[in-house]
């Protein structure tokens, strides 16, 4: 994993739509919750750690980084970190992740029983088996550090350490600031927020994965989940979309790189951290990466403009990855919903809070693709995240549709300028009102 010290950006990064980008719940650097102290390794597990820390560094070709502070914090320590680290959002930072809930649930992505906090603060610490911490320079081992060490474990300790050498030669802070605070980003024609981390992970996945295999042969895999087998990991309870989408870094982002990798070795995976994918749809087509396909439009209308009593709580790009998670997270169909995701040409997702109320909101979709038959088969596939909902849709004109469903209200219809569709959906009629008192069709 590559965390950052406050978990306001892990929450950006992680929900604020998809991880598509760019969003934030405030600038909390001065009072964040400090990450633990770290419980040093012994003396004879240090030795061992050493040995894999040397290993990985040849087979990734970066030298060791020397101000490293190195340690263990036990599970229930970690948890209790994160669950600190909500517990100190102030009132507004409260206000939008109560926002954010809701705005998951208008998507569909998360159940209604779920709930931020509980999965940041608690769930998603039970995938950590190791961390880098670059703000403290700090590589973390998760749980005991009693020198006995599985496969699991070594891979573990072998991923974080290459984060330490990235850290080292391309100081991963300086890293995001350069790309995040760019025109591209802000304008909306880059998903940094997503690709950075993406480059990141994967080329620390693969480093792993060629470290696994020459210590461990050819079936190390099968040994870690004989391991697990026989030493259960804890249960947790995440909702698929943000599964997925977590993982996104450590699956497609690693074949990203592998694909570098293989026409170039590790030469041309350093060079992409100078330019890093712009989009997950560069991501997911290297092609794409090398011709620098990039977003073909611009944002939407900002709603606030017609909006009395609401804030904008994030504005972001919907790429690729993201439409195709959305897709298969609510009809289950994993080929249609690659299919669907694969004709994405220009996505953006705005999403607004009522400063009045934290449980209404109001989401704006605005989707592109790069034919009228991608624009088509998005449409089938919409037919059926429709049903999902349980939604009743009503086609009030030709490309103009208006739907009800339990706990929301909708709309969607072609933007002829744009040549997009735009969904617009808020947690009840008067909210979808408001959300469209600039749309003729509708009223």
């Amino acid at each position: 994993m590559h965390p950052t010290r406050d978990i306001i950006a892990v929450l950006a990064l992680s929900v604020c739509l998809l991880m598509a980008g760019g969003c934030t719940l405030g600038d909390k650097e001065e009072d964040a919750v400090p990450f633990p102290s770290l419980t040093p390794f012994p003396d004879a597990l240090s030795a061992r750690l050493h040995q894999i820390r040397d290993r990985v560094s040849g087979i990734r070709g970066l030298t060791p980084n020397e101000s490293v502070t190195e340690g263990t914090v036990s599970d229930d320590t970690l948890r209790d970190y994160y669950g600190a680290s909500i517990d100190e959002l102030d009132e507004e930072e409260e206000a939008d992740l109560d926002a954010y809930n809701v705005v998951l649930k208008l998507l569909g992505v998360i159940g209604p029983d779920d709930d931020l906090r509980q999965i940041y603060g608690e769930e998603f610490s039970a995938l950590a088996a190791g961390l880098y911490v670059p703000e403290d320079d700090a590589l973390v081992l998760i749980g005991a550090a009693d020198g006995d060490l599985g496969v699991q474990d070594e891979v573990a300790i072998a991923h974080e350490y290459v984060h330490s050498f990235q850290d080292g030669k391309y100081d991963l802070e300086k890293f995001d600031k350069e790309f995040l605070d760019g025109d591209l980003e802000e304008d909306g024609f880059t998903q940094y927020s997503e690709t950075l981390g993406c480059l990141i992970e994967g080329d620390a996945t693969l480093a792993d994965e060629q470290y696994a295999e020459q210590v461990f042969g050819a079936d190390w895999r099968e040994q870690i989940a004989a391991e697990s087998d026989a030493d259960p990991p804890p249960d947790f309870n995440i909702p698929e979309f943000l599964l997925r989408d977590f993982f996104f870094s450590y699956g497609e982002c690693t074949e990203f790189v592998r694909a570098l990798y293989t026409e170039g070795g590790w030469r041309a995976v350093d060079a992409a951290y100078a330019d890093p994918p712009d989009t997950t749809e560069q991501v997911l087509h290297v092609d794409k990466y090398k011709d620098r396909e990039l977003a073909n439009t611009g944002p939407p209308e900002d709603l606030t403009q017609e909006l009395d009593t609401w804030n904008l709580l994030d504005s972001s790009q919907f790429g690729e990855f993201d439409v195709y998670n959305w897709a298969v997270t609510l009809t289950g169909e994993h080929a249609a919903a690659k299919q669907v995701g694969a004709g994405w040409g220009a996505g953006w997702v705005r999403s607004y809070r009522d400063e009045n109320d934290t449980a209404r909101a109001i989401v704006q979709l605005s989707l592109g693709w790069d034919s009228e038959n991608d624009l088509l088969e998005f449409l089938g596939i919409y037919h059926v995240m429709l049903e999902a909902l349980q939604a009743q849709a009503e086609v009030v004109s030709e490309g103009h549709v208006r739907w009800t469903a339990p706990g929301q209200a909708g709309v969607l219809f072609l933007d002829d300028k744009l040549e997009r569709i735009e969904i617009r959906v808020a947690t009840d009629p008067e909210a979808l009102a408001e959300a469209t008192a600039d749309l003729e069709q509708f009223n």
